[in-house]
């Protein structure tokens, strides 16, 4: 081996070093959940027509509102506490789940069942009049 193939494969393999750092750097983050938060969604239109079913959900203004029975709404932050991917229900396994590093939630109270989240989802209040839902801090 020559001095510039010596050169070229050192210079590869430290390139490559750095790889790692950077992947568990990009692992260190967290997410913030929103505050004051006060809206309404009316469960008859169409855009909210999820919540009509059982194990339904829509994300809304940052927070995923999941229809959990017959009788009840929950509603956390939407942003997984690691890092801050979008959330979803998952009604067969009865879980928040998150798809970038499969963190699971528990859908009553938010709190972490699984995976490197750090801390549990930030639950708001449901309060259901017909067929507006308010949801708030």
């Amino acid at each position: 081996m020559d001095r510039k193939d010596f050169l070229k494969n050192c210079l590869g393999l430290c390139a490559l070093s750095m790889v790692p750092v950077g992947l568990l750097d990009s692992c260190t983050k967290t997410s913030t959940a929103p505050t004051n938060v006060n809206f309404t969604l009316d469960i008859s239109s169409s855009a909210n027509a999820a919540l009509n079913t059982v194990g339904g959900y829509l994300v809304s203004n940052g927070v995923i509102v999941i229809r959990y029975n017959a009788t009840t709404f929950e509603a956390y932050s939407a942003a997984c506490t690691h890092e801050g991917q979008q959330v979803v229900y998952q009604p067969g396994s009865s879980q928040i789940y998150c798809s970038r590093h499969g963190a699971t939630y528990n859908p009553t109270s938010g709190a972490v069942t699984g995976g490197p989240a750090p801390s549990a989802l930030t639950k708001y209040t449901v309060t259901q009049s017909g067929n507006i839902l308010t949801i708030k801090s």
